[in-house]
């Protein structure tokens, strides 16, 4: 088959309903395709920087290439389960390797069809009788099973800090932080109002995160693999809205990097907001009116944490951890993760209700050893 064939292959796999809806699986497809196709080495730096236009060549930064590849693998064993059984050619990306690869997927010959066929039988039967196995034995996940079972994809946004390089407070060339400059159009609006700066700053091409991007990603991990569910991993500072409007979102990370989902849930929460660092619940008919700081940097052992699951855009599925500092998200992704904990100790206090808003306060040692305490809390209506 020749690279014209194989290109035709690849464009009708985009086309196709399961690649629908993932943009950026069908950009990475096409381009290990294409590399593959003029024999070049793919590695993670060569697909970071000319997919990409980043330099990708620090292990963790590494990884996220290595995560986009593993759900267009995930994709591509749905699209053959589904749509694509019955493709004449299968499209294959080995594990630990970048380079596409172009497999028969039927044989023409009719014994080895027939044989095929009763093969197929016996294997159905099999593995009806697993799914009826297994469907017997998965529990129901509160608050999170509507992710499960949708058929719009989920993503997971890392609230990361948006950086500018340029000389730092030493004297050296380097990272800086402005928290009124959390993406480009702050940062060109920033150009605007002073001038003067032009040419002394410009954009980072790596953004900031702290350690609970990785604690909060590896407990939803867990949750989603006992499921046999994966998703998207983007990181805030390069998030439009239409990105979130798109698909079920889950956000983890501070309020202080300025992340459109704040917005998002100030809309969904009627009696609570988050404007500057402070969060403002008013309910007069419980008697509450009362501000909380959410940006405390006092040295303190202690924070508050925000969790709320609302009815985001378009029927689009919406469940956000906000905290400025670590321990925050740590300790609410570990519980929210926890079925246990959430038949045993939440669940009750939003009457099974799948929305809803829970302020906590966090206490740890030197923000490592965690101890959380549910504060206040609001049951959401469905918009």
């Amino acid at each position: 088959m020749d690279n014209a064939k194989k290109l035709e292959v690849i464009e009708h796999i985009i086309k196709s309903k399961t690649f629908s809806r993932s943009p950026s699986s069908c950009v990475l497809l096409k381009f290990l395709a294409e590399a593959t196709f003029a024999g070049r080495d793919l590695k993670e730096t060569t697909i970071g920087m000319e997919l990409y236009g980043k330099s990708y060549e620090d292990e963790k930064s590494a990884a996220h290439i290595r995560v986009n590849v593993y759900h267009l693998r995930k994709k591509l064993e749905k699209y053959y389960q589904e749509e694509g059984e019955n493709d004449e050619w299968k499209i294959q990306i080995k594990k630990g390797q970048y380079q596409v690869n172009f497999i028969k997927n039927r044989e023409d010959e009719k014994a080895t069809h027939l044989t095929q066929i009763g093969i197929a039988s016996a294997a159905l039967v099999l593995i009806l009788a697993i799914i009826f196995w297994l469907s017997g034995r998965k529990e129901q996940v509160p608050l999170w099973q509507i992710y499960f079972e949708s058929n719009k994809e989920t993503t997971l946004y890392i609230g990361d800090f948006f950086g500018l390089m340029g000389i730092t407070v030493t004297g050296e060339f380097g990272w800086n932080r402005d928290y009124n400059i959390n993406n480009l159009e702050d940062y060109y609006r920033f150009l605007e109002d002073n001038p003067d700066k032009k040419g002394l700053v410009n954009p980072a091409n790596y953004p900031y995160v702290t350690g609970m991007a990785a604690t909060g990603t590896m407990n939803i991990s867990r949750l989603f693999h006992r499921q046999d569910k994966d998703f998207q991993i983007r990181f805030s500072s390069q998030t439009s809205i239409k990105d979130i409007t798109e698909s079920n979102s889950i956000y983890i990370g501070p309020i202080k990097n300025g992340n459109l989902f704040i917005d998002f849930f100030n809309d969904a929460n009627p009696k609570i907001s988050i404007n500057r660092g402070m969060l403002d619940f008013k309910d007069p008919e419980h008697g509450i009116d009362t501000l909380i700081n959410l940006s405390v940097d006092d040295g303190t052992i202690y924070e508050h944490a925000v969790v709320s699951r609302y009815k985001g855009p378009n029927d689009t599925e919406q469940f956000v951890f906000f905290s400025d500092h670590d321990i925050g998200v740590k300790a609410t992704t570990e519980k929210f993760t926890d079925m246990e904990w959430l038949n045993q100790n939440f669940q009750e206090l939003v009457r099974d209700s799948e929305y809803f808003t829970a302020i906590f306060l966090v206490k740890g040692k030197e923000r490592t050893s965690m101890e959380l305490e549910l504060l206040l809390w609001d049951v959401l209506e469905e918009n």
